[in-house]
């Protein structure tokens, strides 16, 4: 049976539309300005034409970034860096969240709270720099990865979705003689999959997009991250304007150009890996935040 609806409740839901595809529109155009600008002519985003799509099309920009050396060095320590990282996070949030989510922990308060204090108050800046450096970490893989393995608010999420597992599945295991570990790996976890696919594209992407620690802790350029790179291509592109004021010489300007191409092709290329793998975990991601953030 088609339900009637009322002229007030079609009003709502054409504005409602309309204002939602006007908030996607402005979310998505600063990606189409940035793939024209990546693939435009030089001379046309100076001249400012570039709006929607390629002006003078052209693949300068990422024969560039393809054939850097630097480049696609940095792009492999970034892909070694999320997998190496987002790998600790869940190991070590998954540890801290099954003892907390038992009811028979002794402590369970005190350590519950002990966690959450972590997040109000920090070590500060200075002191975390000095204890990365005593481990002997600066300027290895271990000082992007290891400092923010543990995060509190994640692990707290998933601790409320083990807290929803079933008492009766854990004590059958328990009378079959398996141990602790045997039921957080093969019943927990197992039953936790999509909480872990959202888990995992929150650790990912936090990795993928990290830029403090690297600049921090790394002092060899060969172990920069891509983030890091880009970075000095915007700093580059912003001296190259300040020489051009100045100056206003042709070979300066060229040069702001192909950097403009250059740091637009490069968050093009930062960017799509994480593009081309949420649509496939999409689906758990909804699911897997709503089963820990719900409790009963």
């Amino acid at each position: 049976m088609k339900i009637q609806r009322s002229m007030g409740e079609k009003i709502f839901d054409f504005f409602n539309i309309l204002l939602l595809s006007l908030f996607g529109l402005l979310c998505l155009y600063p990606i189409i300005y940035i793939t024209a600008m990546s693939f435009s002519d030089s001379w046309a985003i100076l001249e400012g034409k570039v709006w929607l799509y390629p002006v003078g099309f052209h693949l300068d920009a990422y024969e560039i970034v393809f054939s850097d050396g630097n480049i696609l060095r940095s792009y492999l320590n970034t892909i070694i860096y999320t997998t190496v990282g987002t790998l600790f996070n869940l190991t070590v949030v998954t540890c801290a969240a099954y003892p907390l989510s038992k009811k028979r922990l002794k402590g369970k308060h005190f350590f519950s709270l002990y966690f959450v204090f972590t997040i109000l108050f920090s070590g500060g800046l200075v002191p975390t720099f000095l204890v990365v450096q005593k481990l002997g970490f600066y300027n290895t893989i271990w000082a992007v990865t290891v400092p923010g393995a543990m995060s509190v608010f994640y692990m707290i999420i998933l601790r409320t979705n083990f807290e929803q597992v079933p008492d009766a599945l854990e004590e059958a295991a328990v009378i079959d003689g398996m141990s602790d570990f045997g039921i957080m790996t093969k019943i927990y976890m197992p039953l936790s999959k999509p909480i872990y696919a959202a888990l995992t594209l929150f650790f990912a992407i936090g990795h993928w997009n990290s830029f403090f620690n690297a600049f921090i802790y790394l002092q060899d350029k060969s172990k920069f991250p891509l983030q890091v790179i880009l970075k000095e291509i915007v700093i580059a592109n912003t001296m190259n304007d300040l020489g051009t004021s100045a100056v206003g010489s042709s070979a300066m300007e060229a040069t702001k150009l192909l950097s403009e191409n250059l740091k637009c092709a490069t968050i093009i290329v930062v960017m799509l890996p994480i593009m081309a793998v949420y649509p496939f975990v999409q689906k758990h991601f909804v699911k897997g935040m709503m089963i820990g953030a719900v409790k009963g």
